[in-house]
């Protein structure tokens, strides 16, 4: 093992540990005891738990179609086959701190045992990618003026909503305007530069051509297929509000649609800002628990419904794995089938 991958695995480890202490104080804050009495409480309706989450999974694997273009191979996924791979990838963003890119490269290795060219597949990723991010930042703005009512302070900073929606417009729009001029390309252009002696870069730089190219059609040539993809998106985010609101009732909690969907559009950025550690542990629960505590509905409630998330979450990392290893994918990087 190098020095750099030394490091590598070092900071990894000292983000996980931070990540697990910072849980246990929650932990030891809130009480053990309060948590597992609402646990309790679901009984036999614990399968309810991962409904939800299913649909979500079918929304963003109907939105990530859309970004696909008109490639053939593409046209014969079905619903579950693109579901089902998408899980793959993301069980590999939860559970490594790749910064949500290293589950991006397994859906394109997935992708190609369906036929789906690895420039296709790259292009689909990365412009799902932005689709879910662009969805992501909607969804957080339409939730921040009922977050400021809910504190009783809408009327008097309506300018901050205002600054909110002009960041988020210009972050899309700036994400977008760099993928239309060649990004991938003018990236492994650049690695190229840093490393000369790479010679695999000048191969990858012929294939990042055609991924611009299909980016560039998708949000010049057919941007309702991006627009679409978007849309199913945000409906992906929008269940995840009603999944609050469902883990709050089988908890025992009376919380209104308003507090869910606070919640649900709130700790979208906590987590985004923890992506050096995996699966945001921690840092999640304690902005769950913040933000109930803020409403009024509290600590203990909020814990439980994060622990919730984090159940089903494993349940369906779970299935990734399994896409995964009865697809031949080696998690061992000199196993891993070349790019």
């Amino acid at each position: 093992m190098t020095a750099e991958q030394k490091k590598s695995r070092a900071l990894q480890l000292g983000a996980a540990l931070i990540g697990l202490s910072l849980l246990g104080a929650l932990f030891w804050k809130v009480g053990i005891t309060e948590v597992a009495q609402r646990l309790y409480h679901i009984g036999w309706l614990a399968p309810l738990v991962l409904v939800p989450q299913s649909f979500v999974a079918l929304f963003d694997a109907k939105g990530w179609g859309y970004t696909m273009g008109g490639s053939a191979a593409a046209r014969q996924l079905s619903i579950l086959q693109l579901s089902l791979t998408r899980l793959a990838g993301e069980a590999i963003n939860n559970l490594t701190p790749t910064a949500n890119v290293g589950g991006e490269a397994v859906k394109v290795y997935l992708l190609r045992q369906y036929g789906v060219t690895s420039d296709v597949g790259a292009a689909s990723v990365v412009a799902a990618k932005t689709a879910l991010t662009v969805s992501q930042v909607a969804f957080i703005v339409l939730g921040l003026p009922f977050f400021l009512y809910r504190l009783d302070i809408g009327y008097h900073a309506w300018w901050i909503f205002g600054a909110v929606f002009v960041l988020a417009y210009g972050f899309v729009l700036i994400i977008v305007r760099w993928q239309q001029r060649g990004l991938v390309e003018k990236c492994i252009g650049w690695l190229r530069r840093r490393f000369p002696s790479w010679n695999r870069l000048a191969h990858w730089q012929e294939r990042a051509k055609h991924v611009d190219t299909h980016l560039f059609h998708l949000y010049d040539g057919d941007a309702k297929d991006f627009i679409a993809a978007s849309l199913y998106h945000f409906l992906g985010w929008a269940v995840g509000a009603v999944e609050v609101y469902v883990f709050f009732t089988l908890i025992g909690i009376q919380a209104s649609w308003m507090d869910a969907l606070i919640i649900e559009t709130m700790i979208q950025p906590m987590t985004a800002a923890a992506l050096i550690i995996p699966g945001a542990l921690g840092v999640r629960e304690a902005g769950g628990v913040f933000l109930c505590r803020l409403l009024g509905i509290g600590e203990g409630a909020g814990l439980t419904l994060m622990l919730l998330k984090r159940a089903r979450e494993a349940v369906y990392n779970l299935i990734g794995l399994i896409v995964l290893t009865r697809a031949g994918y080696s998690f061992f990087p000199e196993k891993t089938p070349p790019a």
